[in-house]
């Protein structure tokens, strides 16, 4: 039985690649999608998630957005991204076809408070983003903690360097924690299940050139396959990895994977700000620690070549 999921993203390439993958594997129930304000300009992204939804022909979930700021914003030149995978080629006829969702988007507590209220059973939340929505939503509403399975998050650096090199901050600390800390330590505390996939793994799997043109040429039959070929290449030249979709494949094939339980902290202020770190009186998390990478790369082809 497929596993019943919301997924939340801040839309740059690796988060609309894991969407896609979650959406596409008969392993997901994907019930809605969540947009945060973070890595993107939202606006650009919705109309890009339909786009992507069109030109795909699948259909499923709510597309939800916030258009709230994140505590700490994401460099302005990695957001104006949104507008270049928004006014992609790919999409050009899409404008013969029925857009997939019609009408000004529900913000993402609404839609996700809806999922949970009304899902019979506990449903899985995967964050590749900032934890600022599901943080909100389940401080105003504590009782949909009843309603949550686990949480898989991508975010984290505990035994390697972070990549926030921000003015006045010591290097340590992960984007997507660092963009609200004290939204992460929230779901700390919450003491739900949580899986966690940090820099600790995601340095070890780069976006190959192999890997590239293996989509590539499986595009020739495959539309998301020539749409997940576009948007890596779109960061061509940048050191890459696969952060957010080692995360899907977390939710979809968690077997793949080796998992050590921690107990982790996070700071939330001075120069640390966003830091993940181990902690005697920290809350336990399941570390993903290893993956089979070769059946990981397949993994994502061979869902991918599917559609």
């Amino acid at each position: 039985m497929p596993k019943p999921l919301i997924h939340d993203h801040d839309g740059h390439v690796d988060d609309l690649l894991s969407c896609i993958l979650l959406w596409l594997s008969p392993e997901i129930d994907l019930q809605a999608i969540g947009i945060t304000n973070g890595d993107c300009y939202v606006d650009q992204i919705f109309e890009a998630m339909q786009k992507v939804a069109t030109y795909l022909d699948i259909d499923g979930p709510e597309i939800a957005i916030t258009e709230d700021d994140v505590p700490n914003q994401f460099p302005e030149n990695w957001r104006r991204e949104s507008y270049i995978i928004n006014e992609l080629p790919l999409f050009r006829d899409n404008y013969l076809k029925k857009p997939y969702q019609q009408g000004r988007p529900r913000r993402t507590e609404s839609v996700f408070y809806d999922c949970l209220t009304n899902s019979r059973a506990p449903l899985t939340i995967v964050t590749t983003g900032p934890l600022t929505n599901v943080a909100k939503l389940l401080g105003a509403n504590p009782e949909l903690k009843e309603k949550i399975h686990e949480f898989i998050i991508m975010g984290g650096a505990l035994g390697v360097k972070g990549n926030v090199e921000e003015d006045g901050l010591d290097g340590s600390a992960e984007w997507n924690v660092y963009a609200d800390p004290h939204a992460f330590k929230s779901i700390l505390e919450t003491k739900l299940p949580i899986k966690l996939i940090t820099l600790d793994l995601t340095n070890e799997l780069p976006v190959t050139r192999d890997f590239v043109a293996k989509l590539e040429q499986l595009g020739e039959n495959s539309r998301a396959c020539a749409l997940a070929a576009k948007l890596w290449s779109l960061v061509k030249g940048f050191d890459y990895y696969f952060w957010d979709t080692i995360t899907a494949a977390v939710a979809i094939e968690p077997e793949l994977f080796t998992f050590k339980e921690m107990k982790i902290d996070v700071s939330t202020s001075g120069r640390n700000m966003g830091k993940t770190s181990g902690s005697m009186f920290g809350k336990k998390v399941q570390v993903a620690t290893n993956v089979d990478k070769q059946n990981f790369e397949d993994l994502l082809l061979s869902i991918l070549a599917t559609r």
